[in-house]
């Protein structure tokens, strides 16, 4: 008799970015159908991924004038080297 498959959160992570094979999306979605605690897994971390895919990742404009300000002190002072 063959031992049961044990799902971790890296299974779901890789089923949720679809980096699983054919073969293993068909058996994590029948294991997902029954198992209540796995599927509790599985949506909580594709509410993660949706809350993470939702945030911005453009720095904010102070960010961007304070890099641009360094950029030109760093360059003066490099210029004064000459």
């Amino acid at each position: 008799m063959l031992m049961p498959k044990i799902y971790t959160e890296n299974h779901l992570l890789l089923y949720l970015y679809n980096e699983l094979t054919d073969e293993e999306v068909v058996e994590l979605n029948a294991e997902l159908a029954r198992n209540p605690v796995l599927f509790q897994q599985y949506q909580q971390l594709k509410s993660g991924i949706n809350a993470l895919n939702k945030l911005s990742v453009e720095p904010s404009q102070t960010s961007v004038e304070l890099i641009m300000e360094y950029a030109q002190k760093l360059a003066a002072s490099e210029l004064e080297k000459v």
